[in-house]
């Protein structure tokens, strides 16, 4: 862990507010006195994912995860503890100051860092070997043909790359880049041991920018129709495909002016708005949106506009994005284009004014749906049940009651049918998110008493003083338990009370961290705590004095007579004990 002065974390931890945080990720609503929303570590149609704002922390009832503000960070970002902490922290404007690190926690920071430049140097690179370098002018003319200016290659810092095998091995040599993290970033590939050459070559770049605006990868596209026309990127320790948006450090102001977000499937289609002056637009990149996209299109606007491709597999594209965008309680339009037509080709032949009238005649994708479904389906009578069942399943998404109510008697109207008939419908389960009841751990295996008497410490921390004096330590068996009791104490002795946030700081073994997140959220209250602690304290004496009569027989057996003395003493002194309570 960093070196971060407590006194640092603990004035972070007292000012974060981690329903706040979350909420940039995970749609979340009020239940009671948590939160609750779909969990964005394993897919569910049910939301078991909850968040005490009361207590700092979250936990998941379907996988299990559990922690605080920074250990969400860590999991959702795949980012180091300090990277999290200096999140939260500039987030509410604290500095940290400049501290050391542990090693391992040091060398995943450098590496992370290093990665980030040596992908900065390569944009640099690119980008000016574009614009300058005589040996790029088929280039340049290449995206003037397609209307690209060099305000959009500058907005986007665009690059192209060499055609030789090494232009760019050598430049990072010269930049003293270390080969090894430069093969990790997928920039250049190691040939044999020692020998390295370049992934891209003759072809334009597009870097990939992260929400900060650092480049975390790349992709390179042909100037003619050769095969691959493109390549990308491979993963990294600063990107995972399908958790960002192209284009989404220039989109995320313009989103905030316009109240919406286009999302296209290319580069060029995003970047042919942007040059028409249509700037709140991202892309996915081709592939079929994922449900770390939608998180990231709700913190971008509430309305998405879905721009596809004007063909068969745009469309199916949009269907299969509907569910996880109104998951997240976005407002979902669709913009049909003319056939044959995707936002490049429209924008290019048309111009930006065009597109903006066309925006107009956006529809809801839900709306368009169903009036496709209908028309598809007249002729066949199990495609049409089939689809309204899928129909329904996607309705049940709305967080919103009364849209529910709408579009069920949308339905009705549309395919002229009773009410009755379409509560008889069940989703089908091949259309139903996978949901993971399977428990993290086998709670129901662990010792009952030893259980809740560790949930009511965690309810209860102020008894915790009389549980210590009667040994409880010793009285706690299950493995996992003991060593969760045992973090407890020590947490106490050193602390003199049990914070729940900070004692998921000081552990560091999963399975412990969410039996705290998950007990500590389902903590039970009780009209007289008092009396169920002395109950506890009973509970425990009877333990003891049975334990007792154990080894009293042992001992007499063995002919062990002074230990049996001792043995008896001790017996006398806890049957009073229990007689006066």
């Amino acid at each position: 862990m960093p070196r971060i002065p407590p006194e640092v974390i603990e004035e972070i931890k007292n000012v974060a507010n981690i329903v706040e945080i979350i909420s940039e990720y995970v749609s979340l609503r009020k239940v009671g006195k948590n939160y609750v929303g779909l969990c964005p570590f394993h897919q569910e149609d049910t939301p078991s994912f909850t968040v005490s704002e009361e207590k700092q922390i979250f936990h998941c009832f379907g996988c299990g995860v559990g922690g605080n503000v920074f250990t969400f960070l860590m999991q959702y970002k795949q980012c180091s503890f300090f990277e999290a902490v200096e999140e939260v922290a500039s987030r509410y404007g604290i500095d940290l100051p400049k501290v050391g690190f542990s090693p391992e926690e040091e060398a995943v920071y450098k590496r992370r860092k290093q990665i980030l430049m040596i992908n900065q140097w390569a944009a640099k690179f690119y980008h000016h070997y574009l614009l300058q370098d005589p040996e790029a002018q088929k280039a340049r003319a290449y995206l003037a043909k397609r209307g690209i200016g060099k305000d959009t290659i500058t907005a986007y810092l665009l690059g192209f790359s060499p055609p030789r095998w090494d232009a760019l091995t050598r430049f990072l040599q010269q930049e003293k880049a270390d080969s090894s993290l430069a093969v990790e970033t997928g920039l250049i590939v190691e040939k044999t041991e020692g020998r390295f050459y370049d992934r891209f070559r003759e072809r334009i770049i597009f870097p990939i920018f992260d929400f900060k605006g650092q480049v975390i990868a790349f992709g390179g596209r042909v100037l003619d129709d050769s095969l691959p026309k493109y390549i990308n990127s491979p993963e990294t320790p600063v990107y995972r495909k399908g958790f960002n948006l192209y284009g989404a450090h220039v989109a995320r102001e313009w989103c905030g002016r316009e109240g919406k977000v286009l999302v296209v499937e290319g580069y060029f289609d995003l970047l042919s708005l942007h040059a028409a002056g249509i700037k709140y637009a991202v892309a996915t990149l081709g592939t079929a949106l994922t449900p770390n996209q939608a998180r990231l299109l709700k913190n971008l606007a509430s309305r998405v506009v879905l721009v596809y491709d004007a063909d068969a597999a745009g469309q199916k594209a949009a269907i299969r994005a509907l569910p996880l965008l109104l998951k997240e309680d976005l407002v979902v339009d669709i913009l049909l284009l003319p056939s044959g037509d995707d936002p490049d080709s429209f924008v290019q032949r048309e111009g930006g004014e065009a597109f903006l009238q066309l925006l107009h005649h956006a529809q809801p994708l839900l709306d368009w749906y169903l009036k496709k479904g209908e028309e598809e389906t007249k002729a066949d009578l199990n495609q049409r049940y089939q689809f309204l069942q899928e129909a329904i399943s996607i309705i049940s998404l709305f967080k919103n009651p009364l849209m529910q109510s709408h579009y069920q008697d949308k339905i009705c109207q549309l395919f002229s049918i009773e009410p009755s008939l379409l509560a008889t419908l069940t989703p089908p389960q091949a259309h139903s998110l996978h949901r993971q009841d399977t428990p993290f751990i086998s709670i129901e295996s662990m010792p009952a008493f030893e259980k809740n008497i560790i949930k009511f410490i965690l309810s209860y921390p102020e008894y915790l003083s009389w549980f210590i004096k009667e040994d409880i330590l010793q009285e706690v068996k299950h493995p996992l338990l003991h060593s969760l009791l045992e973090k407890i104490v020590k947490f106490y002795e050193e602390h003199n009370t049990v914070d729940v946030n900070g004692l998921i700081m000081d552990i560091e073994e999963e399975p412990l961290k969410k039996l705290i997140t998950r007990w500590s959220i389902e903590e039970g209250e009780y009209d007289k705590p008092e009396e169920i602690a002395q109950g506890f304290l009973r509970l425990l004496r009877e333990r003891q004095f049975k334990r007792l009569l154990k080894a009293i027989k042992e001992a007499e057996i063995q002919g062990d007579w002074q230990r049996l003395s001792v043995l008896l003493r001790q017996k006398n002194e806890l049957a009073c004990d229990l007689k006066r309570n």
